[in-house]
């Protein structure tokens, strides 16, 4: 529900203080579930609204609503049109327009330092592993079923394509 927050008042309920993109503070504060509805974004919101995201940003996942009891919630179900509710979200999108592009950068910046370099994969020989585990395991297996089946490469006959070219 981190949407459901971030279109009412127009930012996240995490955000880092020092201006990066992803900071250890930041990262505390989602782990322990610290946000707030400051005003003037959160004056006319509902307490309804309010209830269903703080419910849905529960650390702990069990405690979470599931997404039958979200469409049941009394914020979601009791409209049929949307209520006209005063929000700030489209002033504060408009007032740090020129910082987008930097904003964009700095989390393309993060997601790179975040991804693991391909190093390839290698895979070992079973037979060459020491693994105190795979040999108790192959001795209680049958022998049958250490043979080695060779695998086949289905290839695929487009039967009007050859019937042009015989």
């Amino acid at each position: 529900l981190i949407h459901f927050y971030k279109r009412i008042c127009g930012y996240p309920p995490f955000y880092s203080y020092t201006g990066k993109p992803i900071s250890p503070g930041m990262k505390k504060r989602i782990r322990s579930g610290q946000y707030e509805f400051p005003k003037p974004e959160w004056s006319n919101v509902s307490t309804e609204c309010k209830t269903l995201i703080k419910n849905c940003l529960k650390t702990a996942p069990e405690e979470r609503p599931t997404i039958d009891q979200v469409i049941e919630n009394r914020w979601i179900s009791q409209y049929d049109v949307v209520p006209a509710t005063p929000l700030v979200t489209s002033d504060v999108l408009r007032e740090d327009t020129e910082q987008w592009q930097d904003v964009q950068q700095g989390m393309s910046l993060a997601l790179q330092e975040m991804r693991v370099e391909d190093q390839g994969m290698t895979l070992k020989n079973p037979s060459d592993s020491k693994s105190s585990l795979l040999k108790k395991r192959m001795k209680n297996m049958p022998a049958s079923a250490m043979t080695a089946t060779p695998i086949m490469e289905e290839i695929s006959v487009d039967m009007d394509e050859s019937r042009t070219h015989l």
